[in-house]
C-alpha cells in the first residue's frame, strides 16, 4: 500500500496542453505585429511552421487593411537616402507632437554595403586630395598631374531608388538596372531577374510596381523605347505584353491605385498634342486613358501622385508652383478639383494623411506635414537621417507577405 503509494507521488500525471483550431490560431495571430509573430516562431515547431504559413500572411494583410487601428499601427514611411531608413506613421503629428521625437530606423536592405566607385577614388586620395593624370595638348608623353580637392562628405553608398510599394513589399533599385523586392519588416528580399535580352533596349526605361488582385500576383511593369514589358513574381519572369501607346517623355515611376498603375503621358491626337493620364491595368494588361486637369498641356511639366485613396495630377518641375489637383470621383475627369497651398514647390509628392489628418508631403526634399482646412503647414525634423543629401520617400505596411513565398505555376 505504502510502495503503491510512493510510486504514485513519484509519477505525476503531466497535464495535456489543448490544441486549438487551426483557423482559431490564425485568428489571434493575424492580431498581432510582425515584430511580436518573427519572436514568437521560437516557440516550437508547430508555430515556426504557422508563422510561415502563406496564409497567416494574407489573413494578417486582410486584418491590416480593413482595420483602421491595425492600418495606423502598421503603416511606415520608407525614406531613401543613400541608404533606407523606417519611420512610424503614427509617431507624426499624433498629439501635436514636437519634431525632436521623430527618429528613423536604419534598414537592412541588398547591396546595401556594395561600393559605388567613389571607394577606390577615396581609397587613392592622399591628405585629403586626388592626384591624377592630364595631357596637355593630346601630349600623352608628358602627362600633368592634377590635384584635386577631394570632400571627405561624398557618400560611398548608392543611391536606393523606390519604385513603388504594395502590401508591406517595396520595389527598389539599389544599384543601376537592379530591382529587388523587398520586405522592410521582414527583411526578406528577391532579386528580379533582368529582362531576357532584346525585351527592352539600353536606355530610357521607367517603372510601376502593384498587386493584380485577380490573379494573386505581384507584378513589375518596365516601359521603355516604345516597349512594355512584365515581371510576374508568380512566374517569376518577363513577357512583353504591348507597345507604349504614348509619347516617350516619362520620366518617373508609376503611381499604384485601384490596381493600376497610372503615369502622365502625352499622345499625338492628329496635328495636336494631347495630354492623359495612362492607366495600366495590372490584370488585363493593357492602357486605358484617363481625362487630365484642362490646365496640364505638357505631360513632361506634371506627375500624378495619390492623396488619401485619390488621384492628383502636381507640377514636377522647372518652376515654383502653388497648387494641385485631386480626382475626388475615380476615373471622373469632371471631379478633378484645383487645391490652392499657402506655400510654394517645384517638386511635390503626397504620402498620407498623419494621425491628426494632416497632409504629409515630400515637398522639395522636405517633410511637411500641411493642413488642408487652414493651410498652416510646418516642416519635419527626423532625426537619424544625415543631413543634406536629400531624399525621396514612400509609405509601406508592416507585413508579413513574403516575396519568396510564390511558386511557379
Amino acid at each position: 500500500m505504502n510502495k503503491e503509494r510512493r510510486i504514485q507521488q513519484q509519477s505525476p500525471v503531466e497535464a495535456e496542453i489543448p490544441l486549438l483550431p487551426q483557423e482559431i490560431m490564425v485568428e489571434i495571430l493575424s492580431r498581432l505585429p510582425v515584430k511580436s509573430l518573427f519572436q514568437f516562431r521560437c516557440v516550437s515547431k508547430q508555430w515556426l511552421s504557422l508563422i510561415s504559413d502563406p496564409l497567416l500572411a494574407k489573413s494578417h494583410l486582410k486584418k491590416t487593411v480593413s482595420n483602421d487601428c491595425f492600418y495606423s499601427q502598421r503603416k511606415r514611411v520608407i525614406i531613401s537616402s543613400h541608404n533606407l531608413y523606417s519611420l512610424e506613421y503614427e509617431s507624426i503629428g499624433r498629439n501635436g507632437s514636437f519634431d525632436e521625437n521623430l527618429v528613423a530606423l536604419e534598414l537592412d536592405y541588398p547591396l546595401k554595403d556594395k561600393p559605388n566607385g567613389l571607394s577606390e577614388l577615396l581609397d587613392s586620395a592622399r591628405d585629403g586630395f586626388l592626384y591624377c593624370e592630364r595631357s596637355e595638348e593630346g601630349n600623352d608623353e608628358f602627362p600633368v598631374m592634377v590635384k584635386l580637392n577631394l570632400p571627405f562628405c561624398v557618400n560611398q553608398r548608392n543611391w536606393v531608388d523606390i519604385l513603388g510599394s504594395c502590401n508591406g513589399l517595396v520595389c527598389i533599385a539599389p544599384d543601376e538596372d537592379t530591382l529587388f523586392l523587398f520586405n522592410p519588416s521582414t527583411r526578406e528580399s528577391k532579386r528580379i531577374p533582368d529582362p531576357p535580352s532584346g525585351f527592352v533596349p539600353n536606355g530610357w526605361s521607367v517603372y510601376g510596381f502593384g498587386y493584380d488582385f485577380v490573379n494573386d500576383d505581384y507584378k513589375v511593369v518596365k516601359v521603355g523605347c516604345g516597349t512594355v514589358c512584365v515581371y510576374s513574381l508568380r512566374t517569376d519572369s518577363w513577357r512583353i505584353v504591348c507597345s507604349f501607346p504614348y509619347v516617350d517623355n516619362v520620366s518617373e515611376s508609376g503611381v499604384l491605385l485601384n490596381g493600376t498603375i497610372h503615369w502622365m503621358v502625352s499622345f499625338e491626337d492628329g496635328v495636336d498634342c494631347r495630354c492623359v493620364v495612362a492607366a495600366f491595368s495590372l490584370e488585363e494588361e493593357v492602357f486605358s486613358d484617363m481625362p487630365a486637369p484642362d490646365i496640364v498641356n505638357t505631360s513632361f511639366e506634371f506627375v500624378v501622385g495619390v492623396l488619401n485613396g485619390c488621384l492628383c495630377v502636381l507640377h514636377s518641375r522647372n518652376q515654383m508652383h502653388n497648387d494641385f489637383w485631386v480626382m475626388t470621383e475615380y476615373g471622373v475627369g469632371k471631379s478633378w478639383t484645383k487645391l490652392t497651398l499657402s506655400l510654394s514647390y517645384i517638386c511635390m509628392k503626397p504620402l498620407c494623411l498623419a494621425q491628426n489628418r494632416e497632409a504629409l508631403l515630400d515637398v522639395d526634399g522636405k517633410l511637411l506635414l500641411y493642413n488642408l482646412e487652414d493651410d498652416s503647414y510646418r516642416y519635419l525634423v527626423v532625426n537619424g537621417i544625415p543631413a543634406g543629401d536629400g531624399f525621396e520617400a514612400d509609405t509601406y505596411l508592416e507585413t508579413l507577405v513574403s516575396p519568396n513565398g510564390f511558386c511557379r505555376t
